[in-house]
């Protein structure tokens, strides 16, 4: 991801030049600040490091144009434990990789890569923030290394635990250790995380529950829905990366639709450093505002193609009658009723073969009250 330096505030006034004093890094704090960037970053530890492992796997697969899947898998090890892990096959690493880049905060080879989703040099670190150690493995050029990452007095270290010769292919698998009683919040979250990466395979089993590699996308150009998704609310996509929306920050309602707007990575949308949320400036901002109305306009005018003149008025009633408007995609059924208000398209009403000056509407919600002058004297039932 290319990300531009950016400024959120107006420079009201500036001193003069010969009393300005740059801001640097102190280095004799490093380990805390490894510290802050690895632990006290996220909010949502089980969900990042997941995000981050199998994001840097489709990084390396665009980078070396690999058309395999990435591995993601939940199972018990041979010690009965349960292990995450998130293999690729992309670029690899080697000693000097890991020496000069994984080893650095900070350190990112992505940064002019317009469609990389990291550049910031955290995320392969972020499964600290789940555990205080974890394991990977990296074949480049036919060597095979095995490292361990893990916290200590100092900051935070990495163990060269074995190398030796291998025929397989480049790749990186990342190994973390989860405690048994997290076990289930690591189901949900990859569900969550990952329900819109088309090139991930699957290899979950908690207690028999599996994640079904059928599961379908559907894609348009400005919103996509996932069988998978597991947010009943409306959320953002960068790339196919999920994040929720703080509807608070954008100053409106919350929407009750399980759909996701799509933006390229660039599109205008920033990920904030922990990459939990994207940055909401004023741009971002607009940019969300102009997406919703999109969409919900693409989704009503859908809608609205299903809306014909009808020959009787029961069909007229039972479209009054049922409040919720919605349109199904897949296995997911979308409504629109809360989607209206940001649409300059309004929702269709049926209309009645021949009849063009009768208010269907008011008919229906005044029907009980047609005939109340006349008085009942005979009812007739057929049994």
């Amino acid at each position: 991801m290319i990300i531009n330096k950016q400024s959120e505030v107006e420079i009201l006034q500036t001193g003069n030049g010969e009393d300005s004093i740059d801001m640097t890094l102190d280095m004799s704090s490093a380990h805390i600040l490894m510290n802050m960037l690895s632990k006290n970053l996220y909010s949502d530890g089980i969900g990042s490091a997941i995000r981050e492992t199998v994001s840097n796997s489709l990084d390396s697969h665009r980078r070396a144009k690999c058309n395999k899947s990435i591995i993601v898998s939940l199972l018990l090890n041979t010690e009965n434990e349960y292990e995450f892990s998130s293999e690729d096959f992309g670029t690899g690493l080697d000693a000097d990789d890991v020496k000069n880049i994984i080893s650095k905060y900070g350190m990112s080879t992505k940064r002019a890569e317009a469609n990389s989703l990291g550049a910031m040099g955290l995320g392969f670190k972020a499964p600290l923030a789940y555990n205080s150690s974890f394991y990977f493995v990296c074949r480049k050029n036919g060597m095979e290394r095995k490292y361990m990452m893990y916290e200590n007095e100092n900051g935070n270290s990495i163990d060269l635990l074995y190398e030796d010769k291998t025929k397989e292919c480049n790749g990186v698998k990342v190994i973390i250790p989860v405690k048994n009683r997290d076990r289930w919040d690591f189901y949900n979250k990859i569900k969550e995380q990952l329900a819109y990466f088309q090139s991930v395979v699957f290899n979950v089993n908690v207690q028999g529950d599996t994640i079904n590699n059928e599961f379908k996308i559907h894609r348009a150009d400005h919103y996509q829905i996932s069988e998978l998704v597991t947010d009943d609310d409306m959320h953002i996509c960068l790339d196919d990366v999920y994040y929720p929306i703080d509807f608070s920050k954008l100053g409106i309602e919350g929407l009750h639709v399980p759909i996701a707007l799509r933006f390229g990575l660039s599109d205008g949308l920033v990920p904030v450093p922990s990459r939990e949320s994207v940055l909401y400036n004023t741009k971002a901002k607009e940019l969300i505002l102009a997406k919703i109305k999109i969409v919900a306009e693409e989704l009503i005018c859908k809608y609205n193609t299903t809306i014909k003149e009808v020959e009787n008025i029961h069909d007229v009633f039972y479209f009054y009658k049922n409040d919720y408007k919605y349109i199904r995609i897949g296995e997911k059924e979308i409504t629109l009723n809360e989607l209206e208000k940001y649409s300059n398209i309004k929702i269709n009403t049926p209309t009645l073969k021949d009849v063009k000056l009768l208010n269907l509407r008011e008919l229906y919600y005044n029907r009980s009250y047609i005939l109340s002058e006349y008085e009942c004297k005979y009812t007739f039932y057929d049994h």
